[in-house]
């Protein structure tokens, strides 16, 4: 059996840590791997080869945040019908993160209307509510239900992650046993230190944010 969190951020995009220390820290916290998917870029993959890391994307589509797992570092569109084509036509794998979170750009009610391989029915930030509505539109699709941290801090990893009943970690086995159903999400929530580090890292790029864009509009 392996343990997997399948949606992990790094500096790449808005997370805080390097890919190397968020493997590494993952794997100190007992798992067995994760998966790299900043916002729309698949640049920390270019530094990683060698760590048990599954190649993906948090995709921005028009109607929110839609994961995309590969085998190889992906390059998507971000409609999501030609992300969904783009997913097939590739082998990868494809499921709507944090879906009926409406703070953080889930797809909602869309997730009815698209052909997903899974749903994130377990995000460590998302409210309780958001997740039990996934939950159930996971049910009520069929559709294997997966539990992530969504870690953009290292303290954040181990507080979600994904069952799967392999004994070595191989990019093709992880998504065909997704895919297949095969894999037991386990939530279990974020500590009071890693509540604390993602309001610090909150506030902090906010504070980074609004610097660049002031020194945007009134250059030196």
């Amino acid at each position: 059996m392996i343990k997997i969190d399948l949606h992990v951020h790094t500096f790449y995009s808005d997370g805080k840590y390097s890919p190397e220390l968020m493997i590494k820290t993952a794997l100190k916290k007992g798992l067995d791997g994760i998966a790299i998917t900043d916002h729309d870029t698949s640049e920390a993959h270019k530094r990683i080869k060698g760590y048990p890391v599954v190649p993906g994307q948090e995709v921005s589509t028009q109607y929110g945040h839609v994961v995309i797992l590969c085998n190889f570092p992906p390059d998507p569109p971000r409609d999501i019908q030609q992300l969904i084509d783009y997913s097939k036509e590739n082998n990868c794998l494809i499921f709507p993160s944090h879906p009926f979170d409406i703070f953080r750009a889930g797809i909602g009610e869309k997730v009815f209307s698209y052909k997903f391989d899974a749903i994130e029915v377990f995000n460590s930030k998302a409210p309780k509510s958001a997740n039990e509505k996934a939950l159930k539109a996971s049910q009520a699709l069929g559709l294997p239900g997966l539990a992530n941290s969504d870690s953009h801090v290292s303290e954040a990893l181990g507080s979600a992650y994904n069952e799967l009943q392999i004994t070595e970690f191989r990019v093709d086995d992880i998504l065909e046993e997704l895919k297949k159903g095969r894999v037991k999400p386990i939530g279990i929530g974020l500590t009071a230190k890693a509540k604390l580090k993602i309001v610090e890292w909150s506030i902090l790029r906010k504070l980074k944010i609004a610097k660049n864009t002031r020194r945007t509009m009134y250059p030196l």
